[in-house]
């Protein structure tokens, strides 16, 4: 434990999140694929998959973010701070649009191709890749913009 006195308490949230992204990965990619090969993504296993995949990151999120907070006192953000927060969460909108954007343009061109059909619950895996996708990069360019500065 003593490694982690060398990190701030904003890089020590940003590698949490990172993660709990790799643990969100983890626990849901492999069982959303063994759904659709086994073709039970249209059942109410998938809805099981996505509400326990939800309950294992709000769980993680609150328990090692308040840990974290309390063994290391924050510090008060300047303007480098703000900068490179609004630089990660650009990346992060830009990976959110253009996945939101593949997704809808799936769903209306769906009935031409007639390859799978859109369910709510296929949707919400799809809205839970995205936002880790979008998650992860925004991390990933926090880290870099801050050791880039270093």
């Amino acid at each position: 434990m003593e490694f982690l006195k060398n990190y701030s308490n904003r890089e020590l949230n940003i590698w949490a999140e990172l993660v709990l992204d790799l643990i969100v990965s983890i626990y849901f990619f492999p069982k959303l694929f063994l759904l659709i090969i086994s073709g039970d993504i249209y059942s109410n296993e998938s809805i099981i998959l996505i509400t326990t995949t939800i309950f294992i990151s709000i769980a993680y999120s609150i328990v090692v973010f308040t840990i974290i907070n309390i063994f290391k006192e924050s510090e008060k953000k300047d303007e480098r701070d703000y900068i490179f927060e609004l630089k990660s969460y650009k990346i992060s909108n830009t990976i959110f649009q253009i996945s939101i954007l593949f997704l809808i343009c799936s769903i209306i061109f769906n009935p031409l191709s007639n390859h799978y059909e859109f369910t709510p619950t296929l949707i919400a895996a799809f809205l839970i890749i995205i936002t880790l996708f979008c998650s992860a990069g925004k991390s990933i360019s926090l880290l870099y913009f801050y050791r880039r500065s270093i």
